[in-house]
């Protein structure tokens, strides 16, 4: 069974090598795992979407929640799904730097638009204030 979870956090004082080398060490494990998702970081906060098996998934979320370098941790859904949809992105799990990298979060967005409105209005309000577009 499928599941996904979506998150946002504030990062305890990271220097930017931290939060690159956390980036890079989280979007390997998650690639080694069949997880599938995005992975944004901007001003000290992170937002997350993860996606997978629902075992290894709750798995992750746990290590997330006692992970010390989180704070303010505050999840925006937990539930399951019938297909990834991330999965189809060139790769599978993927951390977004920039505006150029927008266009893979849009396209979950205009789901999220069609099934799930009330999640689409926050991850939508998220993504852009991540990404600086509000």
């Amino acid at each position: 069974m499928l599941h996904s979870i979506s998150y946002v956090s504030t990062s305890k004082g990271l220097s930017d090598f931290q939060i690159n080398e956390l980036l890079y060490v989280s979007k390997q494990k998650n690639d080694g795992l069949n997880i599938t998702g995005i992975l944004m970081h901007s001003d000290q906060n992170f937002f997350q979407i993860i996606e997978g098996e629902k075992k290894i998934i709750l798995n992750l979320y746990q290590k997330i929640e006692q992970d010390l370098r989180h704070f303010n941790l505050i999840k925006i859904f937990d539930r399951p799904i019938n297909t990834p949809s991330f999965k189809s992105f060139q790769s599978s799990y993927t951390t977004i730097r920039g505006k150029k990298d927008y266009a893979e979060l849009q396209q979950f967005l205009e789901l999220e638009k069609a099934y799930n409105r009330n999640s689409f209005k926050n991850i939508s309000y998220l993504a852009n204030k991540f990404l600086g577009l509000t």
